[in-house]
């Protein structure tokens, strides 16, 4: 849980930077955080049943290796719809 209030507030904090630096609307901001919460829903509904199918270990190290490459990717985003893809990603 604490990994998920860190990635909020630190989303809180980019949103702004981002719309200032990139001039986006108040709903593109949004839909940056909406995007990580939309990812973990997707990503729980599928790893939770492999998990139980495979055991929760490798499904962890698969899930902490999705979050760290596509947070390194996130870093890496040129555009709006290239960080909400990365963002869904690491979700």
């Amino acid at each position: 849980f604490a990994a998920d209030s860190m990635e909020v507030m630190l989303l809180s904090f980019l949103s702004l930077v981002l719309q200032a630096e990139w001039g986006l609307t108040e709903r593109q901001t949004s839909s940056i955080t909406a995007s990580v919460f939309a990812g973990q829903l997707i990503g729980t509904l599928c790893l939770g049943r492999l998990g139980d199918r495979i055991g929760r270990r490798p499904i962890f190290c698969l899930a902490a290796t999705i979050i760290f490459v596509f947070g390194v990717t996130t870093s890496l985003a040129k555009n709006y719809e290239t960080l909400v893809a990365m963002r869904f990603a690491v979700g």
